[in-house]
Formats: structure tokens, sequence, C-alpha cells
């Protein structure tokens, strides 16, 4: 049986990390599939998924999730309002979100330039 969770919404920064929420691994399931989607507007940046496999971590047991084929995020490099989706596999404690908009020139978040992350929503 499936179970879907929201584990990160939008903040007022540029970059922020979510807290962490159960992975497949907590539940003690074996097949390690995982679906994420994440629902952008008018969105700059990028998005990652992180994971852990510690019961207790501390910052540096996190580690990037491969999102893509050449990089572990997904970026929007323009203002951009979509649904975007990804699966990866792996028996994960914990995981988290992540968004990252330090390669951006800007100094401070502003909404009206770097638009909202609305929700990424983590399908087990």
């Amino acid at each position: 049986m499936a179970n879907s969770i929201i584990i990160l919404t939008n903040e007022e920064k540029l970059t922020y990390t979510g807290l962490k929420h159960k992975g497949d691994g907590y539940y003690g399931y074996s097949d390690g599939l995982h679906t994420v989607s994440f629902h952008v507007s008018n969105f700059i940046g990028r998005v990652y998924l992180q994971a852990t496999l510690v019961e207790a971590p501390t910052e540096a047991d996190w580690f990037d999730i491969e999102l893509t084929l050449t990089t572990p995020y997904i970026e929007f490099a323009t203002q951009t309002t979509k649904t975007e989706g990804a699966s990866f596999t792996g028996n994960f404690v914990w995981v988290r979100g992540k968004i990252d908009r330090d390669h951006l020139v800007a100094s401070e978040y502003v909404s009206g330039t770097h638009g909202r992350l609305e929700k990424i929503v983590l399908v087990i």
C-alpha cells in the first residue's frame, strides 16, 4: 500500500532544507521504489532530495539522490510553473527536500523573481 506525504513547501528564503521524513527503509519495505513530484509556480532554482541510512543522522550523514541521469537535482533555469515527477530506488531510513539557489546572483529571496515551491510530494 502506497503512502504519500508532503515533505517540503515554500519558505521565503533563497536556499533551505526541509525536515526529515520516514523513507521506505524505516517501514521495512523491500522494493525501495519511491516516486516524488515537485510542484512549482514561477520557480527558479534547483530542487534536491537527500537521504540517509542512519536512524539518528547528523548533517554529515545526508547524501543527494540522483534525480536525473547527469545531476542530483532538477533545475528550473527560468521561471517555471509545472509539476514534474521522478522515481528512484533505495532503502532509505529518512528523506528530505532541499531548495538551492546559491548559484543565482541574488542576495535575498524575492517572491516575484524566484517564485514558489508549492510542495514536494513523496510516495512510498
